[in-house]
C-alpha cells in the first residue's frame, strides 16, 4: 500500500469512526411506558414447560456490521438502562470504541491515536450535535421505528423476538428489537449513509463496560 493510500485509507477509517460516532449520537425523545416483568434470574426456577415474555430490557448486548457509504466495519454494542452506552468499532483490528454516560461522551478512535472526552455541551461545539444520554438510550434500545431530525433520519426494521433458553429447558422471550438501521447523516464531523445490520442480540444479561486510552493519544 502506497503512502498516498495510507493516508486515504487512515481518512476514511476516521470518517467511519465520525458516522458511527454521529450514529451513537442521534438523538430522539419519546418516552415509552413499558411494562416491566420480573428478570431472567427470577425465572430460572420456572417450570420446563413455561415461556415467560419480558416487555422490558435492562441491558442489551448485540454484535452488528457496519456499511458507511461502501466501507465495510464491525463492531459490538452494549447498554445498561439509565446508566451507559458503550460501542466498539473493529475491521481485523480494533479501530475504536465510545462510552456514553448520562453526562460525560468518551470516544476513542483509536486507528487515529485521538480521543475526546466532555460533556454533550462539549461534543455539540466539537462535532455540532446536540443530544442527551436519554435520547440516544431511546433510540438503542430500539423503542422508536424511526427518527428525524435536522441532521440525521434514521429508519429501522426487521423487528425479531429474542428468545434464551435457560438451564432448567424453559424460554424467555424478551421484547422486539430492530436488527437494521438505515440511516442518513448530515453534520459537522461527516455526511452520508450508513446501514447497520444486528445480530446475536441478547437482553438483560450481565456485562461489562471497559474503555481506555493509550497515555500517548492526542484529544481532539
Amino acid at each position: 500500500m502506497t503512502k498516498h493510500n495510507r493516508l486515504a485509507y487512515k481518512k476514511q477509517i476516521v470518517a467511519i469512526l465520525a458516522v458511527l460516532t454521529a450514529f451513537c449520537l442521534t438523538g430522539c425523545r419519546n418516552t415509552s411506558k413499558l411494562t416491566h416483568d420480573k428478570s431472567p434470574s427470577q425465572q430460572a426456577s420456572k417450570p420446563a414447560s413455561e415461556c415467560v415474555e419480558i416487555s422490558r430490557c435492562e441491558t442489551l448486548i448485540a454484535n452488528f456490521s457496519c456499511t458507511v457509504d461502501d466501507i465495510a466495519v464491525n463492531g459490538q454494542l452494549r447498554l445498561r438502562r439509565d446508566s451507559v452506552i458503550w460501542v466498539n468499532l473493529n475491521k481485523f483490528i480494533e479501530l475504536g470504541r465510545a462510552m456514553l454516560t448520562r453526562d460525560s461522551v468518551f470516544v476513542y478512535a483509536k486507528i487515529a491515536g485521538r480521543y475526546f472526552e466532555g460533556t454533550y455541551s462539549d461534543l455539540q461545539k466539537v462535532a455540532g450535535i446536540t443530544t442527551d444520554f436519554e435520547s440516544l438510550q431511546e433510540l438503542f434500545l430500539g423503542e422508536k421505528d424511526f427518527v428525524r431530525k435536522s441532521w440525521v433520519m434514521a429508519e429501522f426494521s426487521d423487528w425479531r423476538q429474542t428468545v434464551e433458553v435457560l438451564d432448567d429447558g424453559s424460554m424467555v422471550k424478551n421484547k422486539k428489537y430492530p436488527y437494521r438501521a438505515d440511516i442518513s447523516a448530515r453534520s459537522k464531523l461527516y455526511s452520508g449513509t450508513a446501514t447497520i445490520l444486528y445480530s446475536k442480540v441478547k437482553m438483560n444479561q450481565p456485562t461489562t463496560y471497559p474503555y481506555s486510552v493509550s497515555p500517548v493519544a492526542r484529544k481532539y
